[in-house]
């Protein structure tokens, strides 16, 4: 459960740079709120617009690798609490 919880603040924190990196080159009424209302549309435009203006940026893969190492967490922690339950 660590691990869930250490890489879910590591993407959060991810994606607190993204916004910030997207921010900064966008004019002011294109600008996302960090702390805003997120929703699917709005992640997905964000990250649009991080591949756009960073063609080269490795953020959105490092988003992508804490994402998916928490989910084997979740998988691993899952497992291991099946197998000592009681019978």
């Amino acid at each position: 459960m660590s691990g869930v919880s250490i890489c879910g603040l590591l993407s959060a924190l991810t994606n607190i740079e993204i916004v910030e990196k997207v921010t900064a080159k966008l004019p002011e009424r294109d600008q996302f709120d960090a702390f805003g209302g997120w929703y699917f549309l709005k992640t997905q435009r964000l990250l649009r617009e991080y591949q756009r203006l960073y063609p080269d940026g490795h953020l959105l893969s490092k988003r992508r690798a804490l994402m998916g190492i928490a989910g084997a967490c979740l998988l691993t922690g899952a497992f291991a609490l099946s197998m000592f339950r009681a019978n």
